[in-house]
């Protein structure tokens, strides 16, 4: 079993540079130099990190979204870099790595170096290297990226377009970038598959046998101003669907700009 299988965080200690924790912008969110303690500790065993951001949102106590936010300050100071993996069957992001961004070893180095030491950075042996650790498809593939139980899961995109497909009668492509994009903003913002399900569900009920109906597109139901009322609305509504599942109707899709919506 590798290092990457069984490591589960750290348990004594949070590996945090002084110059990391005394950062004055970083000061303002507490909870991202906690985030680069964690970040640090797996990289200085594994090499890259994995842990999802649920697992994040749950160590933290915050949303998935805010994690994200916090993701994103660390890569504007170039501590961690992340890359995405993309599927080399149908070119579907499926996940993120994070690595050791340009800056973190200067961080590191800051205290041992000639400012109040006398010595260099190199005399100083990093805690971590910036170095890459790409995705390489000739010795690991993308089930071996997710072999752990903290490992961020790929994001299902053939699952929520089959199950739109499926109810509305529709063949649409779940490899289109735009469908893709939607749904992969959607769980940024800390959606689950189940939530995909739901506002598909509820808007079916809704608009089965009406004008409506020509809705039942991505475009639509996963656009980030309307996604959570579409979850909630039959919970709002207490409304209860067909017991046997089905919605009828025909879908009727055609080309209509999404800001021409009457809702």
């Amino acid at each position: 079993m590798s290092e990457k299988q069984v490591f589960e965080g750290s348990r004594a200690f949070l590996m945090i540079p002084p110059a990391i924790a005394r950062d004055k912008e970083l000061l303002k969110k507490p909870k991202t130099i906690i985030l680069m303690g964690e970040i640090i500790s797996m990289l200085n065993v594994t090499g890259e990190f994995f842990m999802s951001n649920k697992k994040i949102a749950e160590r933290l106590d915050v949303s998935a979204r805010t994690v994200n936010e916090y993701l994103g300050i660390l890569e504007s100071k170039k501590l961690i870099e992340r890359t995405k993996i993309i599927s080399q069957e149908n070119g579907a992001i499926v996940g993120r790595q994070i690595r050791a961004g340009v800056d973190l070893v200067k961080r590191a180095s800051l205290g041992w170096g000639n400012t109040l030491h006398g010595g260099s950075e190199t005399h100083f042996t990093p805690l971590v290297k910036p170095t890459s650790h790409k995705y390489n498809s000739n010795n690991r593939t993308v089930e071996d990226t997710y072999s752990s139980a903290d490992a961020e899961p790929p994001i299902p995109y053939k699952e929520i377009i089959d199950y739109l497909n499926k109810k509305t009668n529709q063949h649409l492509r779940y490899q289109t970038k735009a469908y893709q994009k939607l749904i992969r903003q959607r769980f940024e913002e800390g959606a689950t598959l189940e939530d995909f399900k739901k506002a598909i569900d509820n808007q079916a009920y809704a608009w089965q046998g009406t004008r409506f109906w020509k809705y039942m597109r991505p475009s639509t139901l996963f656009q980030a101003s309307k996604f959570d009322s579409y979850v909630n609305a039959n919970d709002l509504n207490q409304a209860k669907q067909p017991s046997n599942g089905g919605y009828g109707g025909e879908p009727n899709i055609s080309d209509i700009p999404d800001d021409d919506l009457p809702f």
